[in-house]
């Protein structure tokens, strides 16, 4: 959770600071963990073995892509406090919906107070005139979100969990380089302006607070529901506004404080809880017997 809080700065750090072009800063960050995926496949095979590409990758790899493009540009548009909490509440909506529709869980009143207490943290985040919040960054924000949570989820079905995050990294990260010599080719400018040490920081994002991270990730979530793997990323929303101000010197307001109360409240709200299941009334219940 540290390393995925510190995407997020580092992220709003490089392309707002630093005016690095957030194509060329997704390209680096997954070009690079891609090459630290192959050489742990290479120095250690027994351990990260894979399965040969197929098309039953694909899917996240595309819901990879939009998560990767929607964060490097929406954090042009809002600061780290605010992305994280509408970037989180998404994440938690789409991994919980996954779960209803595809694990059959319970939707109980409880979890659905969650959900909507998170939805208005986020409307109170955007249109409370924020500082340097903007509509588009939400927007941008909420595609994050929905796309991070869809790869979570989509990964579960894998066996070898590693074999997803290691092709859903290739296909995106060949995209990725056809998409960057296609572009090269065709006449369009694509700003190449980054110094060494932000090189630095989209390598260490790339090979390490990514790739290796992901690989954690997808090993944890396939082990627990959908719904849960959104709760256990609480910790990014809380860690990742304290390194915002820390780092990059950004405002907390009222309004913010308010609004991320709400996401936090909801995330905690929408968690599964096995014990009261019984007790809560149940808003929705699919039975397993007819299918």
């Amino acid at each position: 959770m540290t390393c995925f809080a510190a995407n997020s700065v580092i992220t709003r750090y490089l392309v707002l600071v630093s005016r690095v072009s957030p194509f060329l800063l997704t390209v680096i960050r997954f070009v690079s963990g891609l090459f630290m995926l192959m050489i742990l496949t290479s120095t250690r095979p027994s351990t990260f073995r894979h399965a040969k590409p197929s098309f039953s990758y694909l899917p996240g790899a595309v819901f990879l892509g939009a998560y990767a493009f929607a964060i490097s540009y929406g954090y042009l548009f809002i600061p780290v406090a605010a992305g994280t909490f509408v970037f989180y509440t998404f994440v938690v909506l789409t991994m919980f919906a996954y779960s209803i529709i595809e694990d059959k869980e319970e939707l109980t009143l409880r979890s659905l107070l969650g959900q909507l207490s998170g939805l208005l943290g986020v409307l109170v985040i955007t249109f409370s005139k924020i500082g340097s919040v903007t509509l588009l960054g939400v927007l941008l924000m909420a595609a994050t979100g929905t796309s991070w949570g869809l790869y979570s989820a989509y990964g579960k079905r894998f066996e070898i969990t590693f074999s997803y995050t290691f092709n859903s990294f290739l296909i995106f990260g060949a995209g990725a380089i056809i998409a960057s010599m296609t572009l090269a080719l065709s006449g369009q400018s694509i700003s190449t302006n980054i110094s060494l040490q932000d090189l630095g920081l989209a390598l260490y994002m790339g090979t390490l607070s990514t790739a290796l991270s992901y690989i954690v990730w997808n090993a944890t979530v396939k082990k627990i529901a959908p719904s849960l793997g959104g709760l256990v990323q609480l910790g990014v929303p809380i860690l990742a506004p304290f390194m915002g101000i820390i780092f990059l010197a950004e405002q907390v307001s009222p309004a913010l404080m308010l609004g991320g109360g709400f996401v936090l409240l909801g995330i905690y709200l929408a968690r599964p809880t096995r014990s009261h299941t019984k007790e809560e009334p149940r808003i929705l219940h699919t039975s397993t017997s007819g299918i």
